[in-house]
């Protein structure tokens, strides 16, 4: 450990910096690295890092046109600093004050999605046929901030981990270091830089945590930098015990069935701690936290009520819950304008065939028998509407289609996706389940019309 001028520990940074790497995979030599750098010290100090490691690696600069003279010095300056170090660079400028208005969201963050936007944008048009991949440079007291805001806002064990080291194809390499230690490296190397105005104003939260919250904790707690990154360490360990038992959990409760999943109302009412679990489970199909409470209120509801997310129902079936994916109701109509005809539903296929003479009749749901002298073309395929009825094989009576799957006890989904063929404004067969008895096959039925349902890869 070297001293310098001022006699401040010097730490070894770019030794740790490749330890860093080498720990935890970051990327290979041959890789190519594409650095975030505004010019503050922060990306500064790692722009000097992968160069004195002798990576390689692209400048990518944001211009967010939004102090005025201080983002063309910040421009002017990074320019420079690429030029210094002979590295490539690419500088984009954002109108972000327009991208605001048309998204309607706060500056933060429209810079943020501009940015990782085009970040994404140029490794996609990159034609280096080897891996690439994104750096900020984030370091340890980013990572305090975000600890503490995800705290204040209210997070799980993952929140509370603070930022990944690694996610996707963006890598953050600097969370080991603090802004100390940068600046003490960068002092050493005579590193110059530039200070965005606006990380002293304090109506950002970020810049509030860190100047309101942060430094004068430190005045009673000196370490509580390094504490928290400790913290994360541990929590992100808990995390993993924690998951290994939601999912050993999961697999006892809750079963495959179809396109959904069921789960039996008494042993997930069972389950300690129910809140905590249920968000576990409910929150893979899209549920947030406040609405476990609606969803718990399913347990001693009638048959039939359910609660939705964008992609999910969860619906209560008698003892069960069963998750079904929301699928919207299809309004085309299939014409069938002669008796030998195919036509695509969805995940299977009609197949439409006359028949002529003797021919064995089974039992089989997925088989239609119809008296084809009694069918008027063309015959029309769609999906069940309020108010349709038809006699159901064996009865004398009609009977509507929606009372029909009631008591065939389907699910809200099954009911949805029921479709049916018609003839003439009559329903001539509930697909899959039941014929009409006005269009049944006797045994002087001479012509025949046979409908099978061919269920599709998807």
């Amino acid at each position: 450990m070297n001293i310098d001028n001022q006699n401040n520990p010097i730490p070894n940074l770019l030794h740790d910096f490749l330890d860093t790497i080498s720990a935890h995979a970051l990327w290979k030599k041959q890789d190519h690295l594409y650095l975030a750098c505004s010019g503050g010290l922060d990306s500064v100090v790692l722009a000097h890092l992968l160069h004195a490691a002798g990576f390689d690696f692209t400048i990518l600069h944001c211009n967010f046109q939004l102090r005025g003279e201080e983002s063309e010095r910040d421009e002017r300056f990074v320019k420079e600093f690429a030029d210094q170090l002979k590295v490539p660079i690419q500088v984009k400028r954002f109108d972000t004050m327009l991208e605001m208005k048309k998204s309607k969201k706060g500056v933060q963050e429209t810079a943020r999605i501009l940015r990782y936007n085009w970040f994404n944008e140029v490794v996609e048009k990159d034609s280096l046929d080897i891996n690439k991949w994104i750096l900020t440079a984030h370091h340890a007291d980013d990572q305090v901030e975000t600890m503490l805001i995800q705290l204040f806002r209210g997070t799980g064990l993952a929140g509370l981990q603070g930022i990944k080291i690694k996610s996707g194809n963006l890598i953050r390499p600097l969370l080991f270091a603090d802004r100390n230690s940068l600046l003490v490296y960068s002092n050493h190397h005579n590193l110059t830089w530039v200070e965005d105005s606006s990380n002293a104003e304090i109506n950002y939260t970020r810049n509030f945590i860190r100047h309101k919250i942060i430094s004068p904790l430190e005045e009673v707690f000196p370490a509580i930098k390094s504490t928290m990154i400790q913290n994360g360490k541990r929590f992100e360990e808990i995390e993993m015990i924690y998951q290994q038992k939601v999912r050993e959990i999961k697999s006892r409760l809750v079963i495959e069935k179809g396109q959904g999943f069921a789960i039996p109302v008494n042993k997930l009412k069972n389950v300690q701690p129910l809140d905590t679990l249920m968000y576990e489970i409910f929150s893979t199909f899209g549920f947030t936290t406040q609405q476990i409470p609606e969803i718990k209120k399913l347990f001693d509801a009638p048959t039939g009520k359910y609660f939705s997310s964008h992609q999910y129902r969860v619906l209560k079936n008698r003892n069960w819950l069963l998750i079904e994916p929301v699928v919207e109701r299809a309004q085309d109509i299939k014409i069938i304008e002669e008796p030998d005809a195919n036509v695509d539903i969805e995940t299977y296929q009609l197949i439409f065939k006359s028949i002529a003479g003797q021919h064995k009749i089974t039992n089989d749901e997925n088989q239609a028998f119809l008296n084809l002298k009694k069918l008027k073309f063309p015959l029309f395929v769609r999906k069940w509407r309020a108010g349709d009825y038809f006699y159901p094989l064996g009865m004398k009576k009609k009977k509507k289609i929606s009372r029909f799957m009631t008591d065939l006890k389907l699910t809200l989904t099954e009911k949805e996706n029921q479709w049916v063929v018609e003839s003439d404004k009559k329903i001539v067969w509930v697909v899959g389940r039941r014929i009409d008895e006005r269009f049944k096959v006797g045994e002087q039925t001479t012509e025949k019309l046979l409908i099978t349902t061919s269920r599709q890869s998807v």
